[in-house]
């Protein structure tokens, strides 16, 4: 499972701009595999990315819109982007140029091979 999870970073890591990525336990908050830039904080990142998630899902649901897809943060210097599938969550740390369109398209790839 582990070189599964580790391809599927490969490939969003090579999305241009994209300065990290990860696969998070959701229940633990920490990362089961990590490729992050140099500065960036992979364990605080998988910590909050969980927690975003657990909430979010149920704000999703309470506000009765279905199944949580993804959540996207927009920052001065940066975005990230989280999708979850079960007890995993997938993370995506960008520049503030990075191709949106196809790191969502990447995220979306990842979880169709989390479903498998």
């Amino acid at each position: 499972m582990k070189k599964l999870f580790e391809d599927m970073l490969d490939r969003l890591s090579r999305v241009p701009g994209v300065r990290g990525a990860m696969i998070v336990d959701a229940q633990a908050g920490v990362p089961i595999v990590e490729e992050m830039a140099e500065g960036v904080a992979g364990g605080a990142v998988a910590a909050m990315a969980a927690s975003l998630v657990k909430r979010s899902a149920k704000a999703a649901t309470t506000a009765k819109f279905g199944e949580l897809r993804a959540i996207q943060l927009e920052a001065a210097a940066g975005h990230l982007i989280i999708a979850s599938h079960r007890d995993v969550v997938a993370v995506a740390v960008t520049r503030v140029d990075a191709q949106l369109g196809l790191v969502r398209v990447e995220m979306r790839n990842v979880l169709e091979a989390l479903k498998r």
